[in-house]
């Protein structure tokens, strides 16, 4: 577009240089001047047209005999090839035999068409040759413009530049944004983990837009997957220091030997499963944060359920608890890991019974919820302050060790809960009861 108005001005331009360049010339002149060449014979009056039409490049001058041949053998325009076929007779018939009473210096000077808007010198030769003269500012096209040679260079210069610009502005318009986003990369491979395309160029609303939003949430997502690993890294080795002190000191008074031997090696076997435990929940963790899921099959997660809650009830009998689960009328089936599944309910019961007074019970419900199914464990602990209630994810995270006694937890039961919840496409929530305890709500698409 910004091509073709950039052409039409250029064109309106010559055309009306052409026309203004034609204001100091009448056809009265021309006419006289085309006579006093005629004197000299055809071949001076040839001359003279082509001394005027280069003087003046708006003005063509065509010379037409009684045969509507041209003086020069030019082929004429059309407008002109028109006119010949259907005035030209006539012309020549008004020239030859004309009104006696005008006289011949009238109608040898001038022929007046009727019907027509030409009005036709004539043109009489040194040999006797006449020609009716015709001038035209134009050719017979309204785009004779477009013929002249330099009119050509200038639009194709003019296409050139304003294409080139256009080029330019949309190659800078996508190449910025991408540059920034290698940038961003580069950033990102020397360990700039907070590097981000900004709102400006996130923001826009193109494919680069998305790119540099999705660059942002690539990066943001790595940041926070470092940080999670340097914080689990950290809090793993100060988990690891205490049991590891306890050891020491066991080991040394163990090797003075004397009554209090015994008791110090039942101190390094606890201490030696309470490492074991830790372990094996820190790796267990670290697996479900990798990306590749587990093998999942159809299963029933009713019978599973079942499965899990006998064992860890018969744990809960001998510490003096109870579990309560009332199985559904119906199997309840989804498609998942029974591994993971059955993993993050043991760890929401264990949990539960740890903070379950001795004597109390831990209530297990499943039901359908449209198209997920809702699996609930209510206990009857102290529950979880308000402002704490979305920290317990994190992972070792104790709000208050003196909720239960004999507290041995590292504080990874709930987030390895969470991580096997979320790669179901699930979710698990934390309500505080209002007659005392927390409800654990885990809701699964089946």
């Amino acid at each position: 577009m910004l091509i073709l108005l950039v052409g039409s001005g250029v064109t309106l331009a010559v055309t009306s240089a052409r026309l203004h360049a034609l204001d100091g010339v009448s056809s009265a002149e021309l006419t006289q001047a085309a006579r006093h060449a005629a004197r000299a014979g055809d071949a001076a009056l040839g001359q003279w047209v082509r001394r005027t039409e280069a003087q003046y490049a708006s003005l063509r001058v065509f010379l037409v005999d009684r045969a509507g041949r041209e003086l020069l053998g030019r082929p004429l325009p059309v407008r002109l090839q028109d006119w010949v076929q259907l005035n030209l007779a006539q012309t020549v018939a008004l020239w030859e035999g004309g009104p006696a009473s005008a006289g011949p210096a009238v109608h040898r000077a001038h022929v007046p068409v009727p019907d027509s808007w030409w009005n036709v010198p004539a043109i009489e030769s040194a040999g006797g040759g006449v020609h009716f003269a015709l001038f035209l500012p134009f050719d017979s096209s309204a785009y004779e413009v477009l013929g002249v040679p330099h009119v050509l260079v200038l639009l194709f210069l003019c296409a050139v530049c304003v294409s080139g610009l256009a080029c330019w502005v949309v190659a800078r318009h996508i190449m910025r944004p991408v540059l920034g986003v290698q940038q961003g990369l580069r950033s990102l491979a020397r360990g700039e983990l907070g590097a981000r395309m900004g709102p400006g160029l996130a923001g826009r609303s193109d494919e680069l837009g998305a790119l540099a939003a999705d660059f942002d949430a690539t990066a943001q997502r790595l940041q926070e997957l470092v940080s999670a690993q340097e914080l689990l890294l950290r809090d793993v080795s100060h988990e690891l220091r205490s049991p590891l002190t306890r050891l020491r000191l066991a080991l040394e008074l163990a090797r003075r030997g004397g009554p209090g031997m015994p008791a110090q090696l039942d101190r390094i076997e606890r201490e030696c499963a309470r490492l074991d435990l830790l372990t094996g929940q820190v790796l267990r963790l670290a697996r479900l944060r990798e990306p590749r899921a587990a093998a999942r099959a159809p299963l029933d997660l009713a019978a599973l359920v079942g499965d899990t809650v006998a064992d860890v009830a018969y744990e809960a009998e001998a510490a003096g608890k109870a579990v309560a689960w009332q199985p559904p009328r119906q199997p309840v089936l989804l498609h998942g890991a029974a591994a993971e599944l059955s993993s993050m309910l043991e760890n929401v019961l264990r949990n539960a019974l740890r903070f379950t007074p001795r004597g109390g019970q831990v209530d297990v419900g499943l039901e359908l919820q449209g198209g997920a199914v809702a699996l609930s464990v209510r206990d009857r602990g102290p529950g979880i302050a308000p402002e704490h209630l979305d920290q317990v994810f994190a992972p070792f995270f104790q709000a208050d060790l003196s909720r239960a006694s004999g507290h041995t937890g590292a504080g990874l039961g709930l987030p390895i809960a969470q991580r096997v919840a979320q790669r179901h496409a699930g979710e698990i929530r934390l309500v505080n009861r209002a007659g005392g305890g927390l409800r654990v709500e885990i809701v699964l698409p089946c």
